[in-house]
């Protein structure tokens, strides 16, 4: 038989994992589309290498919340972060709905076709706030709390996700401040909650 916090957990997942669905259902057009392009938007250049560490942040969500969720105490806390994220920013994708137009890339090498790759897998929307920010500076910040030697190491590639977003052209430098902004309280509000006792389980 399944104990209480077994119980928990996988409910916890599930919430999460429902939060992910609210993405896709609103990266769309809608009638007021906009664009927070700043002029130094214009200095920072195409670099398809990364491509990499952008696709890289899918294996290291995954990572983070099945070791988090299934392994921690610290289920509760990150998943109230990785919801209470997700829900804002899907609040401002329904009420201010952002584009990034992309570049044309005729190269042929191996990251200008992975760039290609996210391109087709991603409606070029829901840019405002950066989720792939936000929610990576959250993983960092739970990594970090649990497993102070990986700082470095991890801050690096968090960096280079975060970097990413820019140089493949999937976000503006708005998208990327308003996205550490967002993970940066959503982290706090994740650990707040256990102060407060918010959350089942209490």
């Amino acid at each position: 038989m399944l104990n209480s916090t077994k119980i928990l957990r996988s409910f916890y997942a599930l919430l999460v994992f429902l939060s992910f669905l609210l993405y896709p259902s609103l990266n769309k057009p809608t009638e007021a589309v906009h664009i927070i392009k700043l002029e130094i938007d214009d200095w920072i250049p195409l670099i398809p290498i990364f491509s990499v560490p952008y696709i890289l942040y899918i294996p290291f969500l995954v990572i983070t919340l099945l070791y988090f969720i299934f392994f921690t105490r610290l289920f509760k806390e990150i998943s109230i972060s990785f919801v209470f994220c997700q829900a804002i920013a899907a609040i401002v994708y329904a009420v201010y709905q952002t584009h990034v137009p992309r570049p044309s890339i005729n190269d042929t090498d191996i990251f200008s076709k992975l760039v290609l790759f996210i391109y087709s897998k991603d409606q070029p929307y829901n840019c405002f706030p950066s989720l792939h920010v936000a929610l990576s500076l959250i993983s960092f910040l739970y990594w970090i709390k649990i497993f102070p030697n990986l700082k470095v190491p991890m801050g690096v590639f968090v960096v280079s996700i975060i970097l990413s977003t820019m140089f493949v052209k999937q976000h503006y430098f708005l998208d990327v401040i308003s996205g550490i902004l967002l993970g940066i309280v959503s982290f706090y509000i994740g650990n707040f909650s256990s102060v407060i006792k918010i959350g089942i389980g209490r």
